[in-house]
This record gives C-alpha cells, structure tokens and sequence, in this order.
C-alpha cells in the first residue's frame, strides 16, 4: 500500500458537496452543493493546485447535478436543483463584463418540472444543442435551444411520463431482447405490470420486471407509498451518433434502465429495459420481490472507441455496480429486429462498496469505470482479459492530524 497527497479543494463549499463535472478539456471543474453555490475550479499546471476562480449563488435550495455543454456552444453550464428548475449559466465574454458582475449569467431558467429535478446532461454535439433533465415527478423531459447564439429560448421537446412506458419483452436464444415501442402519452393505459421472464446464473437469463400485455390504468401518483429518499433519477446519452439519440435512463424505485431512442418528429420509443432483480416463480413471490427492489442512483454511458458493442455502467442503492453489454441494432431506425438493441447475458456486478453506489463514470475512452460509494471511496475497475472486468484500485481520504489535509490510500 502507498499513501500519497492528492489535490485538495480547500473549503470547497460551506456544506455538503452533491455533484463535480470537468469540462471538455478537463482544464476547469465545476462543484455544486447543499449551499446552493456554484464553483468553478481552474488547476495552476506549475504547482497541480485547484483554485476557486468564480463562485454564485445559482438556486434557492441544494442544487443536485451539472452539467458542460460541448466547447462549440462556447462556456454553458446546466444546473438543476431542489427548487424544480433547471437554470442555463454562460460565461460572458472578456470585454462584456465588469469587475462587480460575476463571469456567469443566467441565460434561462426552465421551471416545467412539477417536483424537484435530479439529473440533467448535455446531448451530445451531434443532436445539437439539446438538454435531457429527470425530475421526481417521474418525467423525462428533453430540451432544445432554437437559437444556439440565443440560449435564452430553449423549448421542450419531448415530455416523457416514465411511469408509463410500455416494455413488451421477446426472448431469442435466451438472450434478453426487447421491442421497440413507442412511449405512451401521459394519461394513457399502461403495459408495466411485472412479471418473472428468466433466472439468474451463470448462463444467460431474461431480466425481470418487464411488461405483459395486460392494460392497467397509470396511477396518478407514480412511486405513492415508496419513499423519494429510497428512488434514483439518473441519465447518460449514448456517445454515437451512428445509432440516433439515445439514451439511457434510471427513474423511481423500479431498479429498471430503461433505453430510449429520441427521434426528431417521431414519437420517442424504448428499445430495452433492464433489471437486475432475480426472477420469481409466482405473483405472490413477485409481489414481495417489488418491494424490494433497489433503485438505479447512478447510470453512465461509455464510449464505444470502435467496440462492436456498447457498455453501460449502473450504481444502485442494493452496494453493487453494474456493468451492462448491449449489442446496437444492424441499422440505425430499421424496422422488426434489424433495428433492435438486445442486451448480452447478465449483467457484471461487482460488490466492493458494501454500501449504496452514488456516482458511476467512466473515462474519456471508455476503458476504465470509477465509482464513488457511500464508504467513503472512489474504486476503479478495468477489463482484464476477454470480456472479464476487475477491480483495480481504491481511493479513500482520511483526515490527518493537523486537520488541514486530506491524504488519499492507493491500493
């Protein structure tokens, strides 16, 4: 075991920190949290220390999740809140600020959301200057700006009720693989109750908790008698452009990703969900099995660097992440199977935290996973050979005696 000193951010924020995003050069970080500020860190390359350049008061409660445009929209950050907005920060430009502004102004301030939003991301630079944010109230709603010079009009696109989103599942060789369907309008019937379709093993299985043609009635209150504390609202884009706008997204108390195809003028669909609940074998078996299923806290879409497949990384609240290996459709929007995305065996897990999974993320190849728990550490996990993934380290911080650093233990 070595211990070295790492990169402090001193007095970062006066209460908890909830969420840390670099930009696109990774040259500046962003950090949000309970004290309803927003930072922006610059590192000085001769000394490797983080300085706090610009710091504002950008909500009126915790503030959850931010976000960087692509460089191509200039310096746009997203931010969302407890408050049930999603605000558009821009850095003004050199000439067109004086010393008593801060360098960031609002632009816009996006206020559809009927309960607090947890998440928000950026679509990448190919679908344009669009926006992806999950609230609480169990909608997906996704963002355009009409003007990419005008960030203060931005209109919603799609408004997509979670809750119900019908899941027909088809089984091909045992390998989980689910029909493109179109997402139902608020309001409408539902295709959600759950039912065992496979096993868990070393084999490959059909994931639980997928929709039988039985027509239920969506309730009014998604997630009624399930605590928030206990949900996960989580979102990562899909990097490619070859495959459409996709997305992956992690919603509620279900434990159910759920990847969904954004098409411009065209109802959105859901190609596959997934679950990581172990089947059942009767409805009273299934029953006590939906209550205890283990929301999704964090989900994270890795570059495909030229792999034939692609990778998504989940964190849940039941300690373990996930490693997912779907299998893109043969053509992009083809209709039947052509055009469906199946996922490939089971799912990789890996329980080293022994406590709830708050952060996923890979790196900017997609070759490397980290994940931050509620432990106290960040661990790293890199595939070995074939298809096989292992842990490769671990991070944790200690207080020293001085009170003044933090060291980390590299393991």
């Amino acid at each position: 075991m070595t211990t070295h000193q790492t990169g402090v951010l001193p007095h970062a924020h006066a209460d908890l920190l909830t969420d840390a995003a670099y930009d696109y050069y990774g040259l500046r970080l962003a950090t949000c949290g309970l004290d309803q500020k927003v930072k922006i860190w610059k590192q000085e390359e001769a000394t490797g220390t983080w300085n706090s350049v610009d710091e504002w008061k950008a909500h009126d409660a915790p503030i959850v999740k931010l976000s960087w445009a692509h460089p191509e929209y200039g310096s746009v950050i997203a931010s969302c809140s407890f408050d049930r907005t999603v605000k558009i920060w821009e850095e003004r430009k050199q000439e067109s600020k004086s010393a008593s502004q801060s360098p960031w102004a609002l632009r816009a301030t996006l206020t559809d959301a009927r309960s607090s939003v947890r998440s928000v991301e950026f679509a990448p630079p190919f679908a344009g200057l669009k926006l992806a944010a999950i609230s609480t109230d169990m909608h997906l709603r996704i963002y355009e700006c009409l003007e990419a010079h005008n960030l203060a009009n931005w209109q919603v696109i799609e408004d997509l009720d979670m809750s119900s989103a019908p899941s027909p599942l088809l089984t091909s060789q045992g390998t989980p693989t689910l029909t493109a369907v179109p997402l139902e309008p608020v309001g409408s019937p539902s295709l959600t109750a759950p039912q065992a379709g496979g096993g868990s093993g070393a084999g490959p299985a059909t994931p639980t908790g997928i929709a039988t043609n039985t027509t239920a009635a969506a309730p009014t209150r998604p997630g009624i008698g399930a605590r928030e504390a206990d949900g996960g609202w989580c979102l990562s884009w899909c990097k490619e452009k070859w495959w459409g706008e996709v997305i992956a997204v992690g919603c509620g108390t279900s434990g159910a990703l759920k990847i969904i195809e954004i098409r411009p003028s065209l109802r959105p669909i859901t190609h596959l969900t997934l679950s990581h609940e172990p089947a059942t074998k009767s409805s009273r078996a299934s029953a006590n099995q939906q209550q205890k299923t283990h929301a999704i806290t964090s989900v994270s879409w890795a570059p495909s660097c030229g792999r034939s497949y692609h990778l998504v990384a989940t964190g849940s609240r039941d300690c373990l992440v996930r490693i997912w290996k779907l299998k893109p459709p043969k053509q992009a929007g083809a209709a039947g199977e052509d055009g469906q995305w199946t996922a490939i065996g089971n799912p990789m897990e890996f329980p080293d935290h022994q406590a709830s999974v708050s952060r996923v993320e890979w790196n900017v190849t997609g070759t490397v996973l980290s994940s931050a728990g509620d432990d106290g550490k960040v661990r790293l996990f890199k595939q070995a050979y074939g298809t096989v993934w292992r842990p490769v380290g671990e991070f944790s911080t200690e207080q020293v005696d001085d009170g003044d650093e933090a060291m980390a233990d590299d393991r």
